[in-house]
């Protein structure tokens, strides 16, 4: 946050005036842009700084009581509807600075917003040396780009109340990251008990058409579920699935596919079903394709399944970690931390 510093603010509250109307509203950059700015504060008798982005509205419930008080008053922002059963909801939105965070007399910026939009995490890319973003696989919002501007690439998952040193963008307190990843030797044991239906199943596949995989399917679901119901929910069909994998296997892939929706098949049989139509979605993928991602999704689910087939791995002072399909935990201080989502 090189263009955040404590210095460079503190000369812009001092040489600057502040927006008309306000006594401790300054511009960050062009005065024109005045929906990013910070207002002066004070805690603990020092002198901070607010960086605020626009406004945030927040919900807040009334009684009926109090929102013809309030409306008495000419309160804006007041609202009510009638729910289905007749009763009235009332509410009002409180509008408020949406400050970013806090800058500090030892030059640090603390994480303070309730979240961060793309358009926060743009302001915040901009004044910093690298850039902010949401990664769901690293579990939420992380800031990537130089160290200390020597050139060194890092990583740090960004949480609430987290302070960064506004030069060196490294934080305040360490950070570990704590993730998993799959020992291969150990996964590769759990699934021999799958390769003869992944080997049976990815031959039958090939030999498949789509519109004979599509009615193939609609029969299976027929015969193997109660009813022939197409909109249980998945974990009805998967039970049925992994008591077949070994005597029909095809059926069980096929089950599968539907209750995990690979190729909008869930959508694409109550289609065909319910209008016969006979072309399913403007986007098929060949029967082989489906097989693939299923077999993908599967050992995914075995994996989870097995904590065993896992292995621990650290990154700390802010090293690259790497994407992933099976989460992080943030640790500060040796207390799990929240992540921005």
């Amino acid at each position: 946050m090189q263009g955040l510093n404590y210095t460079r603010l503190d000369s812009i509250a001092n040489s600057v005036s502040p927006y008309r109307g306000s006594l401790n509203r300054f511009p960050i950059g062009s005065r024109r842009h005045n929906t990013k700015y910070f207002l002066v504060g004070e805690e603990n008798k020092e002198r901070v700084f607010n960086i605020v982005h626009g406004q945030r509205w927040t919900h807040v419930s009334l009684t009926e009581q109090e929102h013809k008080e309030l409306e008495k008053q000419g309160t804006p922002r007041l609202n009510k509807y009638q729910d289905g059963d007749g009763s009235w909801t009332y509410y009002k939105y409180e509008v408020s600075p949406n400050i970013l965070g806090v800058v500090r007399p030892d030059n640090t910026f603390e994480f303070t917003g309730g979240r961060y939009g793309q358009g926060d995490r743009g302001i915040m890319s901009e004044y910093s040396s690298g850039y902010f973003c949401t990664d769901s696989r690293r579990g939420g919002m992380v800031w990537m780009g130089k160290l200390n501007g020597n050139g060194t690439r890092g990583a740090f998952p960004i949480y609430h109340g987290m302070r960064i040193n506004c030069e060196t963008m490294r934080p305040i307190k360490p950070i570990t990251v704590i993730g998993r990843k799959v020992d291969r030797k150990v996964g590769k044991d759990l699934l021999a008990g799958y390769t003869d239906f992944y080997m049976t199943t990815e031959v039958m596949t090939k030999a498949m058409d789509y519109d004979v995989f599509v009615k193939t399917m609609v029969e299976v679901v027929n015969e193997h579920v109660p009813s022939g119901d197409f909109y249980l929910d998945h974990k009805e069909y998967t039970s049925v699935a992994d008591k077949l994998i070994n005597t029909a296997p095809l059926d069980s892939a096929m089950l599968y596919i539907f209750a995990w929706d690979i190729g909008n098949m869930r959508w694409n049989l109550r289609r065909f079903v319910d209008s016969q139509m006979s072309r399913y979605s403007s986007h098929e993928d060949t029967p082989h394709t489906m097989f693939l991602n299923l077999k993908r999704r599967l050992n995914k689910e075995i994996y989870k399944a097995h904590e065993q087939v896992f292995k621990k791995v650290e990154y700390v002072n802010g090293e690259m970690f790497p994407p992933s399909e099976w989460g992080y935990t943030v640790m500060v201080d040796g207390v799990e931390v929240k992540q921005y989502d």
